[in-house]
């Protein structure tokens, strides 16, 4: 096969991404001959990638021939290529020899992405809450730096479609990271926007916060969903403002003659609750509402996590703040912090909060085979097969890398290459496990790539599923669930219809009530892992459970 590929790199000839070379000598160090050299290297890497070629004679630049080299020749040519690259920043990806009747021949694939630092700790965050919560404000004023002007300014920065820049709300999931440096400073965007500026910061970066903004409109509550089950996020914020809530919370003791938090506000702690991560939770624009509108809405919320076995801890100075990062990872306490983006109160706690979070992925994890759920999948791009986006669960994955990739809808996975990776906006050779990304994907046809599909390692034991048991809690029902029912299934990036076959033990199950359940995908299988979280949801219906056996 290696044969085959130098042929047709012979019959293609060079061109701005192919370079041949019938051999490399030690004269070709000289400076006249080496800048040439460097200059030729990042000329065929200016797109990404190259491909650099030893042991093929040129005919006048029209022909290229295979030449042949010893051993000990090819040995020595890729000693200078190694020193060439070196100095021209530019990375051999791949190294292949190959063997013809007049010698050897070397090819090389050379990159010019950048790694990134294997120390940098790449940490997704979460952020929900309901509608005008104030979630891209917020993260807007912690890249730039910059206050709220109280009419949408920093918001801006995520909302990308024309129906949310009419309407000033989020419609899907918005990404945009908070980067410090190695004194723990945050790196502030002029420009989020700008994608040279996110290059140049991440390349100074030592720690990147990834903030997963979701849409906090009941109509788009799959996404927010998604958001939290399919990012592999390690923390959460879940943002409550404090004189929509209030006026709800009036609203339940009119009604109902109890304070409670509203439906939607006790969605987003549950979901949080169950995805089994640490989170925090911001009361958002107190600037706009009296003291006593606060401490009435905390008191309301500290009385729910209580009843959920969470212990509300209120962050006020560092001295709390301190307590409540010592605590944190224990998943017993809930800190509780009020903030305004627009008078900037308690932002400098926040920030110090994202500076000190640890990086909770375990070391062992990044030494399994890489493995990772396809969120996004981006057709059209001029030079590009297909784009997919997503976060590693798992491993490592780099450029030019064997994958496999499905199921399709037959349950198949199949074989492909990761061509060139991006993770925000910045050209990299190398992901590995918590990275979130995007990379182009080859040698597969884009017609069967769809959201929830995962891009493994080639030596990933991977099967396709049908029939699956899950234990589930029923958490919003107005009557009985019961055989045959057909809500659609959430799980990491996974959304797809699936019938109710079996509850174990029991006939139905109601508001409130655990059951063991045996359930189907009604039009094709996917993967998944045993102990992942879903989510059911059918109008007005939701339950929330892990996944405890695969049946097929």
């Amino acid at each position: 096969m290696s044969y085959d590929k130098l042929l047709a790199l012979l019959r293609n000839g060079e061109n701005e991404q192919t370079e041949f070379k019938r051999i490399l000598l030690e004269k070709d160090l000289s400076s006249r001959r080496r800048s040439k050299l460097i200059a030729q290297i990042k000329f065929i890497t200016s797109q990404g990638e190259g491909t650099f070629v030893i042991g093929v004679e040129d005919l006048h630049n029209k022909k290229w021939v295979i030449y042949g080299l010893s051993e000990e020749q090819l040995s020595k040519s890729e000693e200078i290529l190694d020193e060439l690259c070196n100095e021209a920043g530019v990375k051999i990806v791949s190294r292949e020899r190959i063997e013809t009747d007049k010698g050897y021949i070397g090819l090389y694939k050379l990159s010019s992405e950048e790694v990134l630092d294997e120390e940098i700790e790449m940490i997704p965050i979460n952020v929900v809450g309901r509608v005008n919560a104030g979630k891209s404000s917020l993260i807007g004023a912690l890249v730039t730096g910059r206050n709220d002007n109280g009419k949408g300014l920093t918001r801006s920065y995520l909302l990308t479609y024309p129906q949310e820049i009419v309407k000033g709300q989020t419609a899907d999931l918005h990404l945009l990271f908070l980067a410090f440096d190695h004194n723990k400073k945050p790196i502030l965007l002029k420009n989020p926007l700008s994608h040279d500026e996110r290059a140049a910061v991440i390349g100074r970066a030592k720690r990147i916060i990834t903030f997963f903004d979701a849409p906090g409109h009941e109509e788009f509550s799959k996404t927010m969903i998604r958001s939290i089950l399919g990012s592999s996020s390690q923390y959460g914020l879940v943002l409550i403002p404090v004189d929509d809530e209030y006026e709800l919370i009036q609203g339940s003791i009119r009604r109902l003659n109890k304070a409670q938090m509203d439906g939607i506000t006790r969605e987003h702690l549950i979901l949080m609750l169950s995805s089994e991560i640490p989170f925090l939770i911001l009361l958002t624009k107190v600037d706009a509402v009296d003291n006593d509108k606060i401490e009435f809405v905390k008191s309301v919320l500290k009385d729910t996590l209580k009843r959920v076995g969470r212990v509300p801890f209120s962050v006020r100075n560092e001295d709390d703040l301190k307590i409540a990062l010592r605590e944190l990872n224990n998943n017993v306490i809930v800190p509780i912090m009020e903030i305004s983006s627009v008078t900037g109160k308690n932002m400098g706690l926040l920030l110090k909060f994202l500076s000190e979070i640890g990086d909770t992925i375990p070391k062992h994890i990044i030494n399994q085979p890489g493995l990772a759920y396809i969120d996004k999948i981006y057709r059209g791009i001029p030079g590009v097969a297909v784009v997919v986006s997503g976060t590693v669960l798992s491993g490592n994955f780099k450029t030019g890398q064997e994958i496999k990739i499905g199921p399709d809808e037959n349950g198949t996975f199949h074989q492909g290459a990761i061509g060139s990776i991006e993770v925000f906006s910045k050209r990299v050779f190398h992901i590995k496990a918590g990275d979130v990304f995007g990379a182009s994907i080859k040698k597969v046809e884009p017609s069967i790539l769809r959201r929830g599909q995962v891009i493994a390692d080639v030596d990933y034991p991977l099967s396709a599923t049908r029939e699956f048991e899950a234990n589930i809690l029923v958490t919003k029902h107005p009557t009985r669930i019961t055989l045959g029912y057909n809500p659609v299934l959430q799980c990491r990036t996974i959304q797809q219809t699936v019938e109710l076959l079996e509850i174990y033990d029991k006939d139905y199950l109601v508001v409130g009530e655990m059951g063991r359940v045996r359930l189907r995908f009604k039009y094709y299988p996917e993967f998944l892992l045993e102990g992942d979280k879903i989510v059911l949801r059918e109008a007005n219906t939701r339950a929330i459970g892990t996944i405890t056996k695969k049946l097929d």
